[in-house]
């Protein structure tokens, strides 16, 4: 492996990772996240955030060819299962207010896309979760 492919592999599973714990954190947090001036943008942005998670989610794995690396960065997933129940928590307060109860993230009546989010939010946390799984159960390949 050239020392271009290793830098590469490096970076873009480094780049996963934190768009991964990012997601995941502002998922956390968004519990105590009250509704200010900007209403309900936080949450427009957590909902365009989910799928590009996932797809950063994909990355994970890619220092597999670089066992020592591999071995390293592969337990970044430990705290990911620490924080992601919070995660979950956030997204069922928000399902139930908005899916079982029929208000709005930040108002009364919901908008269009409040429907959407719980359950969009649970499928990122659920994926996000195999593909750190994946990352972590991966095991370095051997060198050649």
């Amino acid at each position: 492996m050239n020392f271009a492919e290793l830098l590469l592999r490096l970076g873009c599973a480094l780049v996963g990772w934190l768009i991964v714990f990012t997601h995941i954190l502002w998922l956390a947090t968004s519990r105590v996240v009250e509704c200010g001036s900007d209403g309900d943008e936080f949450w427009r942005l957590l909902l365009a955030f989910a799928p590009v998670a996932i797809a950063f989610g994909f990355l994970l794995p890619l220092t597999r060819k670089i066992a020592g690396v591999h071995q390293t960065l592969r337990w970044a997933a430990a705290p990911l299962a620490l924080i992601s129940p919070l995660a979950m928590l956030a997204v069922i307060k928000i399902y139930s207010t908005v899916n079982l109860a029929g208000a709005g993230i930040c108002s009364a009546e919901p908008a269009s896309w409040h429907s959407w989010w719980a359950p969009v939010q649970g499928i990122a946390l659920i994926a996000i979760g195999i593909l750190a799984w994946r990352a972590f159960k991966a095991a370095p390949a051997l060198p050649h």
